[in-house]
């Protein structure tokens, strides 16, 4: 082998054409390296905060929606509730006003009968009176089934509610 000048024996020559300027030291380009990193990971973290933040601020505000419209509607529930209890109490009101009624007209339709059974062979010859009992027995009797049908009616929107 044959050594060249200057050289320490084991050690080679740089060839000169292989770097035209100076190299950097390797802890320079480890801290651009880290550096670059750095900024990568500072900009990924920056960019999920303000998507959180926003997300964060959508959600707030259908929140807020929400419990606006959660109050709205309780609102009108009690309304609603209040409003059937006034009705169910005026139908019932009326029903027991329809019961009255037909429990008089059973007791004057009962009377007319009680007077027709006694009167008896007396009626009989009284035409105009014996009509005159039969009109009026039948309009009572038309009197209580059309208080019947009502109070049915009235029964049946008091079950509804």
């Amino acid at each position: 082998m044959m050594e060249q000048p200057g050289l320490a024996s084991g050690e080679r020559a740089r060839p000169k054409n292989r770097t035209s300027g100076k190299k950097l030291p390797r802890w320079v380009v480890l801290a651009a390296i880290t550096a670059l990193w750095l900024a990568i990971g500072y900009a990924g973290y920056s960019l999920a905060h303000t998507y959180i933040g926003h997300l964060q601020q959508q959600l707030d505000q259908i929140s807020r929606t929400n419990q606006t419209q959660i109050q709205e509607l309780n609102t009108q529930l009690t309304a609603l509730r209040e409003h059937m209890d006034d009705q169910k109490a005026q139908e019932k009101t009326q029903a027991e006003a329809l019961q009255k009624q037909l429990t008089a007209v059973e007791k004057e339709l009962t009377a007319v009968k009680e007077e027709m059974s006694l009167a008896g062979d007396s009626l009989s010859t009284a035409a105009q009176t014996k009509q005159a009992l039969n009109n009026r027995i039948t309009d009572l009797s038309k009197q209580l089934t059309e208080l019947g049908k009502v109070v049915k009616r009235l029964e049946e929107a008091a079950r509804v509610y």
